[in-house]
């Protein structure tokens, strides 16, 4: 094995490892950026405890928003990481309770609205794969 092969050895385990690190970065980036919610003429707007009880009520498909830049993105991670079972509601709540509060709250504190992000993070898992 030369440099090169350990290197890339290397940079393959630390994003592996870092993988959650990473796609908290991303799920935080997601929640901060305004998405087409409604259909046009609506303007964008950002993703608030509302809006997600509304995507919930009416069993909206979270990946259907995800603006496809964003695909690549998450197909590198997920292509270093290979297994993403650790991507759960649980620790999706952990993963944006400081940043987004209500968010996790809501989630933590709505049964409905926990089973619909446990569906929509297997909808993710799965497009994920198939990136």
């Amino acid at each position: 094995m030369d440099l090169r092969d350990y290197a890339e050895l290397t940079l393959h385990g630390l994003i592996a490892s870092n993988a959650p690190a990473i796609f908290k970065g991303i799920i935080i980036e997601f929640l901060r950026t305004p998405f087409q919610l409604l259909p046009p003429p609506h303007a964008k707007q950002n993703i608030t405890v509302n809006s997600l009880v509304t995507m919930v009520e009416e069993n909206k498909n979270l990946w259907a928003i995800l603006p496809p830049e964003h695909y690549d993105r998450i197909q590198r991670v997920a292509s270093q990481v290979g297994n993403v079972n650790w991507l759960t509601v649980e620790w999706l709540i952990e993963a944006i309770k400081k940043d987004h509060p209500a968010i996790a709250s809501l989630f933590l504190g709505w049964k409905k609205g926990a089973n619909w992000l446990g569906r929509q993070l297997e909808e993710i898992k799965k497009n994920v794969e198939a990136l």
